[in-house]
């Protein structure tokens, strides 16, 4: 009788189809892998990145397999970014590309906190959030001039020094003037578009409506001067305005003031004094204005120079009222003479600049048209 053994050939039919599986199971992971990993290449040549430099966000890198007609991409008027829930109004800058992608420069950085969207034909092709830097400070309100509590009925305008920059376009939805009574005043400020920055955007100068501060014009037939004498004002710089970081303003800020009687006279240099140092020393000529002055324009207006009239070279600081001005030279004043230069455009508050006055008729008073007055003052030993 036949003995039949089920052990040992089974055993090794078993190996067998172990292996089988085994190398069947690997090929499938290797293509599994080797595919997820195609698809994660692939996937990354197709995302939108950020081109950062100095921390702030410079550029949109967009994959080239998201651009129709990729050759023609930068000149092709179709293609834009805007602001994400915006007017579909394209953000200025320009287009540029390399084999691989179409590189967006915006005119300014873009703006933490802020999604924009790419769009051809007016069809989104993606979009990118500029995250906000954690290290990043909210900016904060640093000065409001003039600092003065008591301003002239007809004053002209404000300065608002922030910490940052700001966003722009949008100061008056975010600056407010109220009344004794906390309620807002409409129609204060002008509305100009572009906005009045300086090239840091860190300075706004905000100017109350001249054609209500000018007498007989339509509007102050209308509404009258934006400020009446003797009443007290509260100007508000809401903390939900943002920075160009993305940022908040730290905190609410707000300037009370009183205003006081018009001032319809030009900046007198006759009336201005000086303490004039010795020579030898680098001690500060002192000038005493008797009023105070556009901040700003007063620390731009006022030069020094000697009887060879070459300009003295030194630096000047402002009072916190703008009245006094002292000039510390870079080298010792020499035993000679010297001459104060000031340039016409210097304003007091309400706007009245060395060679007119901002309110008249000018029908009855002329304008000087001189570019700058001048002081002279001696050095002795």
């Amino acid at each position: 009788m036949a003995t039949l053994i089920f052990g040992l050939p089974m055993a090794k039919t078993s190996k067998r189809t172990t292996i089988k599986k085994a190398g069947l199971q690997l090929i499938c992971g290797l293509a599994f892998f080797f595919l997820l990993a195609l698809s994660a290449c692939q996937k990354q040549e197709r995302s939108i990145e950020l081109v950062w430099n100095d921390q702030q966000a410079t550029g949109i890198s967009i994959p080239k397999q998201l651009i129709q007609n990729f050759s023609a991409a930068t000149t092709d008027p179709s293609i834009k970014v805007v602001l994400a829930n915006g007017n579909k109004r394209a953000i200025l800058g320009k287009f540029s590309t390399d084999n691989s992608a179409l590189l967006f420069e915006p005119l300014i950085p873009l703006t933490p906190g802020l999604t924009y969207h790419i769009l051809q034909n007016n069809q989104l092709i993606g979009q990118v959030l500029v995250p906000f830097n954690k290290n990043e400070k909210a900016p904060e309100l640093l000065a409001i001039y003039p600092q003065l509590d008591t301003l002239p009925e007809n004053l002209l305008k404000f300065y608002i020094h922030f910490s940052k920059p700001m966003r722009s376009g949008e100061s008056l939805q975010f600056i407010h003037l109220l009344d004794k009574k906390q309620d807002t005043i409409r129609n204060v400020f002008l509305n100009l578009q572009p906005e009045l920055w300086d090239t840091s955007s860190s300075v706004l100068t905000l100017w109350l409506d001249p054609g209500r501060i000018k007498r007989g014009l339509t509007l102050n037939r209308a509404l009258g001067n934006p400020l009446k004498m003797n009443e007290t004002y509260h100007l508000v710089i809401s903390s939900a305005w943002k920075g160009q970081n993305g940022l908040k303003l730290a905190q609410t800020y707000r300037k009370t003031f009183v205003a006081g009687k018009r001032d319809d006279l030009a900046p007198d240099l006759k009336q201005w004094q000086l303490q004039v140092p010795v020579a030898s020393t680098t001690a500060p000529l002192e000038i005493k204005t008797r009023e105070t002055l556009d901040h700003y324009l007063l620390n731009e207006s006022i030069g020094i120079v000697d009887q060879n009239n070459s300009l003295v070279k030194g630096k000047l600081s402002l009072d916190k009222r703008d009245q006094q001005v002292l000039f510390v030279p870079a080298k010792p004043w020499k035993a000679q003479r010297y001459r104060l230069q000031v340039d016409a455009r210097l304003e007091d508050l309400a706007g009245n600049n060395l060679n007119r006055v901002f309110d008249r008729d000018i029908t009855k008073s002329k304008s000087r048209n001189k570019s700058y007055y001048e002081l002279g003052f001696e050095v002795k030993p």
